[in-house]
């Protein structure tokens, strides 16, 4: 039977959309996950690698596979060489991945057609003067192809400029890093289905914080806006996105773009061509009852995605990605008896560390009917896990 789908990444998501619509699924991973036990899976090095991913690939009984579907960042350039390679249905234009996956790539290609910061390659034999000339102080380093807030620093002084490529001298390609002037702004993100040229839908998130503050020790936090609540920024990214993914020939799927918003209007941050992190997916399921995870794996097979897909969300709801603070000891049924909460991840360990790209030990997913008594519960959650 020829059912069987080659997913780059494992993400649960994406491998339960696939499942239920009665796909096989061979994952190619680049380190094995608990909740691949059981299941058919390879490892390779780097699935940016697209040589080593085909070579993987070739060793498969090629006829009967149907598809190629990756839910991470860095499987969407290998993803479409692989359906290229293999004439498979799908997104196939590699060459325009790289506008998705390189920050300056992406904002070259914005040029004049919307505000975003200004962006430059830049290496550790970069003058620190000349950048403050350039960006004003501080300014932002990040890797040009990074994912999440991972190694994105505001540089406030030589000192901080040396100590940053002191700490991540292992990569001193030319195209490795980005320096952009700060924006001082709220950040949103939209994450929503473009298929065939248009917006099929959208929905959008704030955060609580600047996502960059996850890497001084604070709390991220996303929160759904409804558009019944905030009819006028709907309005502006109904006409905001559709303009960048067109100049950027985003292919069909789900995407997820980010940008800052302030007394003097809009500015593009970033976009990706796959599901979001950070339990996003799930929380716009669980307001709108759309899921991403389906949505993108359908289009990436290079089938329509027919569902309903409703404007307003039935409920609202935030997810919070929960820190361990030292001293702090609380539990589950702590959580529970104070906050009204639809999902919790915690492991009730005094010794446990927060990790990972957010620095965090779990995540909760809360809700309230009330925009503004949603956010005044969303910081008594982070207060109550000894946030200072």
């Amino acid at each position: 039977m020829n059912n069987t789908v080659i997913v780059l990444g494992y993400r649960e998501g994406i491998a339960t959309a696939l499942a239920h619509q009665g796909y096989q699924i061979i994952h190619i991973v680049k380190r094995v996950k608990p909740a691949l036990n059981g299941t058919r899976y390879y490892i390779v090095k780097n699935l940016e690698d697209a040589q080593e991913v085909l070579r993987c690939v070739l060793n498969f009984s090629l006829h009967t596979v149907i598809g190629i579907v990756t839910g991470n960042e860095d499987g969407v350039f290998t993803a479409a060489v692989l359906r290229d390679m293999l004439q498979l249905p799908g997104p196939k234009d590699y060459r325009n991945t790289l506008y998705f996956r390189d920050k300056f790539l992406q904002k070259q290609k914005l040029a004049h057609l919307v505000p975003h910061a200004y962006c430059r390659y830049v290496t550790r034999d970069d003058d620190y003067s000349q950048l403050v000339v350039e960006l004003g102080t501080p300014f932002i380093i990040k890797p040009a192809n990074g994912m999440g807030s991972f190694a994105t620093t505001a540089i406030n002084s030589r000192s901080e400029y040396e100590t940053y490529f002191q700490q991540y001298e292992k990569n001193l390609s030319n195209v490795a890093y980005v320096a952009e002037n700060k924006i001082t702004a709220a950040e949103f993100c939209v994450d929503g289905i473009w298929s065939e040229g248009k917006l099929d839908w959208f929905s959008i998130s704030q955060y609580a914080i600047p996502v960059m503050q996850c890497n001084e020790g604070k709390t991220l936090a996303l929160q759904i806006l409804s558009r019944q609540d905030f009819p006028d920024i709907y309005q502006q990214i109904d006409q905001f996105c559709p303009r960048i993914l067109e100049r950027l020939n985003a292919a069909n799927g789900v995407f997820h773009l980010e940008f800052f918003k302030n007394g003097e209007g809009v500015f593009f941050s970033e976009c990706a061509l796959r599901p979001a992190g950070a339990w996003l997916p799930e929380m716009i399921k669980l307001s709108y009852g759309v899921d991403l995870y389906s949505a993108h794996a359908t289009l990436s097979l290079g089938l329509p995605y027919e569902h309903h897909l409703p404007e307003y969300p039935s409920q609202l709801f935030a997810v919070v990605l929960l820190r361990a603070f030292d001293g702090v000891s609380l539990t589950k049924q702590a959580f529970y008896q104070n906050f009204d909460l639809v999902e919790l991840d915690w492991i009730e360990d005094t010794q446990m560390q927060s990790q990972g790209i957010y620095g965090r030990s779990g995540y909760a997913i809360i809700t309230h009917k009330d925009h503004h008594t949603l956010v005044e519960n969303v910081n008594k959650l982070i207060a109550f896990t000894g946030a200072r």
